[in-house]
């Protein structure tokens, strides 16, 4: 769906971005256009900072705009699409205006507009409450998220299991020199007693077979 969405942005944004750009260049047609409709709603609406129809137009312009240059880059998604359902808003309430016109053709061209707006509004209201995630990207996330979690708990017990194994290989290594050193120990003993032994013989009178020998 990803390269679809980017496909289709374009196609939502131009609207939005040309009618911004028009408006604020020339808020005059537009203003005439909706004043009828306009001024009667905003007198009645006290914390609107104006109640000019032209300066309306523009503040409507720029926001027009602005969504549509979000809408385009693709920031803020959902946020953008509320903001410009927001803005069909007017346009349904004010613009095309079928039943107040005698020619069928008018007639007919006036209808056909309001329910493309009607239309556009529903999708960008569709959009706006779309989840954030869909189940399946969320159930990937999740199965990767744990797939983390078990390789992070396997690295751990790897980890602590080679630190025992190269404690215990360092225990049995000292035990090993250990005994080394006392086995050395305990041959320096031994020749140093037949050293001894053979000392004490040739002290008492020699090796007596050598002196059966000399007789």
């Amino acid at each position: 769906m990803r390269p679809i969405t980017t496909l289709a942005r374009p196609f939502v944004a131009a609207p939005y971005i040309i009618t911004g750009l028009e408006t604020l260049r020339d808020p005059r047609t537009r203003a005439e256009q909706v004043a009828p409709a306009v001024k009667p709603i905003a007198d009645r609406i006290d914390w609107l900072p104006t109640k000019d129809p032209e300066t309306l137009v523009r503040v409507q312009g720029a926001l027009s705009l602005g969504t549509g240059a979000l809408l385009l880059t693709g920031k803020f998604r959902r946020l953008t699409a509320l903001l410009m359902a927001v803005q069909v808003v007017p346009t349904l309430a004010t613009e095309h205006r079928y039943w107040t016109e005698d020619d069928p053709e008018r007639r007919a061209s006036e209808r056909s507009h309001l329910l493309k707006n009607a239309g556009l509004f529903g999708a960008l209201m569709m959009v706006a409450a779309e989840p954030r995630k869909s189940p399946r990207t969320a159930e990937l996330r999740r199965q990767l998220h744990d797939a983390r979690v078990q390789a992070a708990a396997e690295g751990k017990a790897l980890r602590r299991e080679a630190a025992a194994e190269l404690r215990n290989a360092r225990r049995e290594a000292a035990r090993q020199t250990r005994t080394a050193r006392r086995g050395g120990r305990g041959a320096a003993k031994a020749a140093q007693a037949v050293r001894s032994v053979r000392k004490a013989r040739r002290g008492r009178g020699g090796n007596p077979v050598a002196k059966l020998v000399r007789r």
